[in-house]
């Protein structure tokens, strides 16, 4: 069984926000996907044909708001998939195809303009949470494996409880290393984080087009629903 859940503390400050959840069991994530990559490069492709304004476009105001009402400066620690996205739409930019189920983040990141990440479940724990942290949790940063930091105290983190390891720092900011998805990766939690005006739908199908896809080009068995203030929490079946 695990658990997934967001602290009703998080609905209290940010009551707009919303989390859909994939959770994906028999990925097949070790061979190359001419498809994925064709879908992750037209994604590429179509944000530096059709840019958006990252400061003025309400879906990354609502989410720099939201960073500064945490204290954190989205200036210099910004939303994964603005970087990500600020990164597409710079002309002849080309994303590797990592493993198949980092190219479906990344295609959906960019496509949906909103949040898309995942944490590997057998490597994470049976109760994985979005909360404000304490300070002392302990965060290893992707690509960093020899390096332990603790979040600030207040700084909304998603951890694996009751370890204190924490999978993101500062919301969607930067993943950790010890839950990373890799080719040997066969379970998969994936989120798909949306917060500001009408966010609920965009959340929805973007959290949809994610299992599709999951299901069409990793042959995974998937579950899929959404947390929100009336429903903070799912326990899946694994």
């Amino acid at each position: 069984m695990v658990e997934i859940r967001v602290d009703q503390k998080i609905f209290e400050r940010f009551p707009s926000f919303r989390r859909g959840i994939v959770v994906a069991t028999n990925i097949q994530n070790d061979a190359p996907s001419p498809e994925l990559e064709a879908m992750l490069n037209e994604a590429v492709a179509e944000a530096s044909r059709n840019p958006v304004d990252l400061k003025a476009d309400p879906r990354f105001a609502a989410w720099y708001e939201a960073h500064r009402g945490f204290g954190s400066n989205p200036n210099k620690f910004p939303p994964a998939h603005a970087a990500l996205i600020k990164r597409a739409q710079k002309p002849g930019t080309q994303l590797p195809l990592i493993n198949r189920v980092v190219a479906i983040m990344n295609t959906n990141s960019i496509r949906g303009v909103t949040p898309v990440g995942g944490d590997d479940l057998d490597r994470a724990g049976p109760t994985l949470e979005l909360k404000f942290a304490l300070g002392n949790e302990t965060f290893v940063p992707l690509g960093a494996p020899d390096v332990t930091e603790n979040p600030l105290p207040g700084e909304v983190i998603y951890v694996v409880s009751p370890s204190g390891q924490v999978m993101c720092r500062r919301w969607n900011w930067r993943n950790g290393h010890e839950t990373r998805i890799t080719g040997e990766t066969r379970r998969i939690v994936m989120n798909v984080d949306g917060i500001g005006e009408g966010c609920e739908g965009r959340t929805a199908e973007t959290r949809d087009r994610v299992a599709e896809m999951l299901r069409s080009h990793c042959g995974a068995e998937v579950t899929a629903t959404l947390l929100s203030p009336s429903q903070p929490s799912f326990l899946f079946d694994m």
